[in-house]
């Protein structure tokens, strides 16, 4: 899974505005519904978009920005969760501030794009003290 950072910035966003943080997660296809090839096919791309989803919030919930979620990854790859009333911790709150405003993201993205720089979370905030710093002048 390639990290996806506009996919992190949203759901961090759902998590505090208690949206439905699972949503985009189709409802996994049924074999007698049509034929074994198709079930398949739609079973492999169920199985993708929920992985990204899952596998980003597994992310978020191991570097502790994300409390009141847990996320399993089975042997085989599956994912099964619990929710416990999601939040975001204060690491949380202060990534999402600095992801939050469309302007300050777009430059962050931007500037790491044209100085070379992966995007890591230690450094959006740091690019995010410049872009906002730009942004005041």
């Amino acid at each position: 899974m390639k990290r996806d950072w506009d996919l992190i910035r949203k759901q961090l966003t759902d998590v505090e505005e208690e949206n439905d943080l699972f949503s985009e997660i189709p409802p996994e296809p049924v074999l007698a519904d049509q034929g074994w090839d198709t079930y398949e096919t739609q079973l492999k791309e169920h199985r993708a978009i929920e992985s990204r989803i899952f596998g980003h919030f597994e992310l978020l919930v191991n570097e502790g920005y994300i409390d009141g979620l847990q996320v399993l990854r089975s042997l085989d790859g599956l994912f099964s969760y619990g929710l416990h009333s999601p939040r975001l911790t204060m690491a949380g709150h202060d990534l999402l501030d600095t992801m939050r405003s469309t302007r300050i993201w777009e430059k962050i993205k931007a500037t790491a794009k044209t100085k070379g720089i992966e995007l890591t979370f230690d450094a959006i905030k740091a690019l995010g003290a410049f872009a906002l710093k730009s942004a005041l002048e």
